[in-house]
């Protein structure tokens, strides 16, 4: 009896559910500001303070990253492709 109870308001929940998820949805994108970017290049939507941070290496141990199948990287690079043209030449 309960189960029949359940199958018959499911779609009323499904409903409800995906017009909450809408409603959510457009409520934080009215929240958020607008972010824009002019160029490849633009670095404006980025504060001072975040800017002017020196990068920090993190600790990588040599031994366990050789000991893990990288075969899911193959191909992959952390380098922008127009820097290894410039390396490159």
């Amino acid at each position: 009896e309960g189960g029949r109870e359940l199958k018959d308001s499911l779609p009323n929940i499904l409903y409800l559910n995906n017009l909450f998820w809408k409603k959510i949805t457009k409520f934080v994108s009215n929240c958020l500001p607008s972010l824009t970017q002019k160029s490849a290049n633009d670095y404006n939507n980025f504060d001072r303070e975040f800017l002017s941070e020196k990068p920090k290496l993190s600790y990588s141990d040599k031994n366990l990253i050789e000991s893990m199948d990288q075969s899911a990287f193959d191909g992959f690079s952390f380098i922008n492709p127009k820097f290894e043209q410039i390396l490159n030449k």
